[in-house]
């Protein structure tokens, strides 16, 4: 029973802390007027890159340095930054973002917030743990952070009112910053 909370627990916080990055944009997705259907997609792909990334950086983790890893979530950070400012902008100009951003800026969006689990994936292919049920966990518990996230959101979106995308656009860029510094 200890081996169970001792290799679990650490696991799934790792699963969590990789996610929480979706969770954040989502809240910023979940504050636009989008379709449900593209929001069940802007999910799913949070869900699919945050498998397929670190299944990278665990494939080509002995091949690639560590410079890559933070070189590649220095451009993600500069994409949440241009994204967050544009739905700034979007809203002072009293536009609608889903005018300017439609699914493939969502699926960048998806693909900038996985960024990071390929660096966890890099580390990842140092350890003798079971790391495709690791991989598999990291999407869904990505997934279930942005739905989370959207929901929270919406939920929000009522009092905010107009605002709510900028400050979905702040937020953006305060995690572009975060990820460049």
């Amino acid at each position: 029973m200890t081996f169970f909370y001792e290799s679990i627990i650490p696991i799934v916080l790792l699963s969590v802390a990789v996610g929480m990055d979706a969770f954040s944009v989502s809240l910023s997705v979940g504050l636009m007027r989008v379709r449900l259907r593209v929001m069940a997609s802007f999910i799913l792909l949070v869900g699919i890159f945050h498998v397929m990334m670190p299944l990278a950086g665990v494939t080509l983790g002995h091949l690639l340095s560590h410079k890559l890893g933070v070189i590649a979530q220095s451009i993600g950070g500069w994409i949440l930054i241009i994204i967050g400012a544009q739905m700034i902008i979007a809203t002072m100009l009293e536009k609608e973002m889903t005018r300017h951003m439609h699914m493939a800026g969502f699926t960048i969006l998806a693909f900038t917030v996985s960024l990071d689990s390929f660096s966890v994936g890099l580390s990842l292919g140092m350890f003798g743990l079971n790391q495709v049920a690791i991989i598999i966990l990291f999407g869904i518990m990505s997934m279930f952070l942005a739905t989370l996230g959207i929901i929270l959101a919406k939920r929000g979106k009522t009092i905010l009112g107009n605002y709510s995308e900028s400050l979905g656009g702040f937020v953006l860029i305060f995690l572009g910053i975060q990820m460049v510094l």
